[in-house]
C-alpha cells in the first residue's frame, strides 16, 4: 500500500470533518459577503498549514481571492494549485440541501464544485509538511471566487501568477469515472442582435422588417456549424424578441453558446459567427463575442509523466475530459502544463443531488501530495 494513502486514510473522519464545515459556510459567487467569510477562514486554514505568506486580494463585485505561499525563496519554479471558492447555490441552500451522509457519500451544495478539491490540496501539503518531506520549491495555491461566472475578475491575476510556474494542478472533480482531466473543450459566448423595423402589424405590414423571421433564418445558418462528431457546438440558448401581439418586431436578442475542442476549431467559428450577414433587405445582424475560455488541448506527455508518479505511490490513474471549462483553460493555453480534474470523485455538481465519494479524498490528496513532490521540470 501506498506510504501516502495509508497516511491520508488515517485523516480519512478529520477530512469529512473539515469539508463539512466548509460545505457549511454558504459561498454563492454572488453573495460577496458569505464568499468573504470562507475566504477568512481559510486564511486561518492556510497559515495553520505553515504557509509563510497569505494574501488577499480585494475585490468589489466578487468575494476577495487568496494567494498562499510555501517555501518562499527556494530554488526552482513553483507549482500553482488553483481552486476556486465559489459555488452556484444561492445564499440557503442548505435549507433545502442539507448535508447529509450516507452510502459512503457526502451531499452538501457546493461540495463536490469545489470545496472537496480545495481540501484535498490543503491536506496534501500539510501532510508533506508533517512528514517533512515538503519539496525544496515553491508551492504557491490561489483560491478565488468567481470560477462560476467564468473568472471575468481573476482571469488576469491567473494568467499573472502562472506565467511564472512549471506546473499548475486544478483541483476541480475529477470525472464522472474518477479520471483527472487532460483535455476541456474551450468556449465562447456571444450576443447576436437582429434589427428589422417595427410597422402595425394589421394595417401595414408590409412597412416592416420582421426581426423574428430575420432571426429564424439566422438560427438555421448558426445551427449547420455544429460539427458533433468532431467535439463543435453551436447552441442557441436564449431568445428575447417583440414588443406586442399586433407590431412586427423590431428587434431580437439571443445567446450563443460556441464549444470546440482545438482553438483553430474555436477561431474558425468565431470568424463564422461574427461574419453573419442580413438574409431580408433592410436587417440589420451583429454578433459579438462577450466571453470566452480557451481550450485546453490534451498534451499526452503531461498524463503519462503524472500516471508514471502516481504508480511509484500504489496508485493508477486514469484521464478524461470535460466539455465545461475551468480556469486550466486559461494555464494550459498559455503552454503552462496543467493537469485538472485532482479534486474529488462524486457526481451531481450544480444539481440537487451533489455529492462527493468519501474514500476519494484521501485517495486524490495522496495523488496530489505524490506529484508535489516528485514532479520535476523535464516537459
Amino acid at each position: 500500500m501506498s506510504l501516502f494513502l495509508d497516511t491520508f486514510r488515517q485523516r480519512r473522519d478529520a477530512m469529512l470533518d473539515l469539508l463539512i464545515k466548509l460545505v457549511t459556510l454558504e459561498s454563492c459567487t454572488g453573495d460577496k459577503r458569505g464568499v468573504d467569510r470562507l475566504v477568512a477562514f481559510m486564511e486561518s486554514q492556510l497559515t495553520e498549514s505553515g504557509a509563510m505568506s497569505v494574501r488577499r486580494y480585494a475585490q468589489s463585485e466578487v468575494g476577495d481571492f487568496t494567494l498562499a505561499k510555501w517555501n518562499e525563496g527556494a530554488a526552482g519554479k513553483p507549482i500553482l494549485i488553483l481552486g476556486h471558492l465559489d459555488t452556484v447555490y444561492p445564499s440557503g441552500s442548505l435549507d433545502t440541501m442539507p448535508i447529509r451522509v450516507a452510502d459512503g457519500r457526502l451531499y452538501g451544495p457546493g461540495a463536490l464544485d469545489m470545496k472537496a478539491g480545495v481540501l484535498i490540496a490543503l491536506e496534501a501539503i500539510r501532510a508533506l509538511r508533517e512528514r517533512q518531506q515538503l519539496p525544496d520549491r515553491p508551492i504557491h495555491m490561489l483560491l478565488t471566487s468567481d470560477e462560476e461566472i467564468g473568472s471575468p475578475h481573476s482571469e488576469a491575476l491567473i494568467r499573472e501568477r502562472a506565467a511564472e510556474c512549471e506546473l499548475v494542478l486544478v483541483m476541480e472533480p475529477a470525472t464522472k469515472e474518477g479520471a483527472i482531466k487532460t483535455w476541456r473543450k474551450g468556449g465562447a459566448k456571444y450576443a447576436l442582435t437582429i434589427e428589422g423595423r417595427s410597422a402595425h402589424a394589421g394595417s401595414a405590414p408590409q412597412e416592416g422588417i420582421n426581426a423574428i423571421i430575420e432571426f429564424a433564418q439566422q438560427a438555421l445558418e448558426i445551427n449547420r456549424l455544429n460539427d458533433l462528431k468532431y467535439g463543435t457546438s453551436v447552441s442557441i440558448t436564449r431568445v428575447d424578441g417583440g414588443s406586442a401581439g399586433n407590431v412586427i418586431p423590431a428587434l431580437v436578442r439571443a445567446h450563443i453558446d460556441a464549444r470546440a475542442l482545438s482553438q483553430g476549431a474555436l477561431d474558425k467559428l468565431h470568424a463564422d459567427l461574427t461574419n453573419l450577414y442580413p438574409k431580408m433587405p433592410g436587417a440589420n445582424v451583429s454578433c459579438v463575442r462577450i466571453a470566452g475560455r480557451p481550450p485546453m488541448e490534451r498534451r499526452a506527455e503531461l498524463f503519462e509523466k503524472a500516471a508514471a508518479i502516481a504508480e511509484r505511490h500504489g496508485l493508477t490513474i486514469d484521464e478524461g475530459g470535460s466539455g465545461g471549462g475551468s480556469d486550466g483553460n486559461f494555464t494550459a493555453a498559455m503552454g503552462v502544463p496543467t493537469l485538472d480534474g485532482l479534486g474529488a470523485h462524486g457526481d451531481g455538481a450544480h444539481a440537487p443531488h451533489e455529492h462527493v465519494i468519501i474514500d476519494s479524498l484521501p485517495r486524490q490528496a495522496a495523488l496530489c501530495a505524490a506529484l508535489l513532490l516528485e514532479w520535476t521540470q523535464d516537459i
